[in-house]
């Protein structure tokens, strides 16, 4: 099939990076070493187009490989096949380095992974300060009501459970106003509570940031002398922590400060990557009032797998648009029968009327005669 079919579907540019989402990045930086010149990026804002609700996914004809680990899979079988154009940049790795690298493309996105959604959605100044704004950009109308927090939503529990969602900077209203004393001892105990958390953050943070940094050991790459997958996984996530502006930057602060080895690793696959040849940007997707509801895909989904959030978000919604349709047929049906009633009442008022002026034009001729 012609070149052009091969199409990644990621979030938009932000920042000087060519996506706002770590893996969409990844997957980004990947394609450009691996088919160079041989794809097409179409910047999307509808996570539902894709097979597993999640972007990035690629395109080929008419099937579609969500994930990144997918994509690499994709993409290694047609180097197999020898495809024009397509190399495997991991073909110089032994089985046991191979395994590694898989073994430490989970690792980097279950904790470094992590440590980017807190910054983006866990961090309340982030959320409202950078994220949100950042999203309802790009996003049309009605997406950018809704989605931007449903995006947050689905991220809580998973940073709740591991430590890295902090409590807003904003204190709850106090319910006694007179008592002054509870109230300064409130926010004393407030202060504390979140400087406790940030400490929390910080200290995971440098647990997970010292591992990557001993994995690197001082090396130009993590295997060989060019970057494979694995260098561009880890590059993607730390360039989203070392890039975006964020209102609240501690983290941030510690990478650059603290850990510039790793930085300085990122900025070199992200040399390696600009003297690819650039990807073409295809025509972006149109987005409507009916991509509020789910009918159906032009993609062919190559696996439908969903988590439980996914199917009771999905059952609710049509609950929902079930609901709604039903209150809006029983109000019609009421509205219709009210107006009947109206009309049947005026009908009787004026045939009593009508009855009412006959007889008294009756009593009249009588009273003449």
């Amino acid at each position: 099939m012609p070149d052009a079919s091969y199409v990644l579907h990621v979030w938009s540019s932000q920042w000087g990076l060519q996506s706002l989402d770590p893996i969409c990045l990844a997957s980004i930086m990947y394609l450009q070493l691996s088919m160079p010149g041989k794809f097409q990026v179409a910047e999307s804002c509808d996570p539902d187009m894709s097979p597993n609700g999640h972007l990035p996914f690629l395109t080929h004809g008419h099937l579609a490989h969500a994930s990144f680990p997918s994509i690499v899979s994709f993409v290694t079988s047609l180097s197999r096949a020898r495809a024009s154009g397509v190399r495997n940049i991991d073909a110089s790795l032994s089985a046991s380095q191979r395994a590694q690298s898989i073994a430490w493309w989970s690792h980097v996105e279950a904790n470094l992974g992590d440590l980017v959604s807190h910054m983006f959605f866990g961090v309340d100044a982030n959320f409202w300060g950078l994220t949100r704004p950042t999203l309802t950009s790009v996003m049309p109308i009605p997406q950018r009501y809704y989605v931007p927090g449903r995006i947050r939503e689905s991220y809580r529990r998973r940073l709740e459970t591991s430590g890295l969602w902090c409590l807003p900077a904003t204190e709850q209203e106090h319910k006694s106003p007179f008592a002054k004393n509870e109230k300064k001892r409130d926010d004393h105990t407030g202060t504390f509570t979140r400087a406790f958390e940030r400490e929390k953050v910080m200290e995971k943070a440098r647990t997970i940031l010292d591992l990557y940094a001993r994995l690197l050991d001082g090396k130009k790459f993590l295997f060989n002398s060019h970057p494979t997958s694995l260098d561009v996984c880890l590059a993607a996530h730390i360039l989203l922590l070392a890039n975006p502006p964020f209102p609240s930057s501690v983290l941030q602060i510690l990478l650059l400060e603290k850990y510039a080895s790793l930085v300085d690793h990122a900025r070199r696959v992200q040399h390696e990557v600009a003297q690819s040849p650039p990807y073409e940007l295809a025509p972006p997707s149109k987005s409507s009032v009916l991509s509020l509801f789910t009918f159906g895909r032009a993609v062919t989904k190559e696996a439908k797998t969903s988590n439980p959030d996914d199917v009771r978000f999905r059952r609710m919604r049509w609950a929902w648009v079930t609901l709604a349709l039903g209150a809006a047929a029983f109000n019609v049906m009421q509205f219709s029968k009210a107006l009947l009633i109206l009309n049947v009442e005026d009908e009787e008022g004026d045939e009593d009327e009508d009855a009412y002026d006959e007889g008294a034009d009756l009593e009249e001729d009588k009273d003449e005669d």
